[in-house]
């Protein structure tokens, strides 16, 4: 059984699309962009392992 969760995840498309709203300044005020993304589900368990293995990090052993 392959875990819930997508790989390969790309963002296509940025960009302003509050410019002409009626709510433009709070969006600019925030730095709100409009995205498009794709990715896709894994294949099979060990993609989805690997792509996990990717994106690991030691922690500190000691708290900051």
């Amino acid at each position: 059984m392959v875990a819930a969760g997508f790989v390969d995840f790309e963002i296509a498309w940025k960009g302003d699309v509050f410019s002409a709203a009626p709510q433009q300044s709070s969006a600019a005020e925030f730095g709100t962009l409009g995205i498009n993304f794709r990715a896709r589900k894994p294949r099979h368990q060990a993609e989805w392992e690997a792509a996990l293995a990717a994106l690991s990090c030691a922690a500190p052993s000691t708290p900051l």
